[in-house]
């Protein structure tokens, strides 16, 4: 499995100096990058950026809406750019109010026409979808629903395990449909999210890497929703902790 980093990390050093940036990035040992948005340039702009500073876009970041309204555009700037995954960050509570299992078929005919232009579709979870729905998480009832040859699952390692759950065995029972990993950190047990750097937190990553190895994950990614210092420097430090860990 190889490290990469969610761009939204660094959303803030994005916006004011995103080459800049990615350079950053770049000289920290990172070579996989996450779309989450293209900072006012070009598909093209950032297709050249990247070539030129040795990073390879491995999914992108792309809301509902978007992927609904605008899917000839998303399949352009894919196409342009070359990353392989298409991942759904969120959703609001109108989206799965009627039931996970029929949100489940709803996404369908978006992962078949991001399929038949070999594009592959992931689902991004957080807490809310452990909700129970019939005696079961919502997030189990989705998975069961949905075509596990349409449907993959980028696994949020950090929410999992704030929602009560353990990441390692969603990720086995899930082989097969991961093969992307948010290797978000934090603390557990105090009422609220808290977001760490990798490997300073209460999630077993260890126990998570050793699930990631068993199911042949591709990508192992940092991301941090907030992050507790300069965020290069929560970046270079989770790398490095990823590192020390064997990744």
């Amino acid at each position: 499995m190889e490290i990469a980093l969610q761009l939204y990390t660094v959303r803030d050093p994005m916006e004011k100096d995103p080459w800049g940036t990615l350079e950053k990035v770049r000289d920290i040992g990172i070579r996989n990058v996450e779309i989450a948005g293209l900072y006012g340039h070009s598909a093209d702009d950032w297709r050249k950026k990247l070539d030129e500073l040795g990073l390879k876009a491995i999914g992108a970041h792309i809301g509902l809406g978007q992927l609904r309204d605008d899917f000839e555009g998303v399949i352009r700037d894919q196409q342009t750019i070359g990353f392989p995954y298409v991942i759904l960050p969120w959703v609001g509570k109108e989206s799965y109010e009627q039931g996970w299992d029929r949100f489940a078929k709803e996404l369908e005919p978006i992962a078949k026409a991001l399929k038949e232009r070999s594009v592959r579709f992931a689902y991004h979870n957080h807490n809310f979808e452990f909700e129970m729905q019939n005696g079961k998480p919502g997030l189990e009832v989705f998975y069961e629903a949905a075509d596990p040859a349409l449907v993959l699952a980028q696994i949020d390692v950090y929410w999992v395990a704030y929602a009560g759950h353990d990441p390692a065995d969603l990720i086995r029972r899930l082989k097969g449909r991961v093969p992307l990993v948010h290797l978000k950190d934090g603390r557990l047990g105090t009422g609220k999210p808290e977001f760490l750097e990798a490997g300073k937190g209460d999630v077993n990553l260890p126990a998570v890497l050793q699930a990631c190895a068993e199911v042949g994950a591709e990508y192992g990614t940092i991301e941090l929703d907030v992050c507790p210092q300069d965020p290069i420097e929560s970046v270079r430090e989770s790398f490095q902790n990823l590192k020390r860990m064997g990744l």
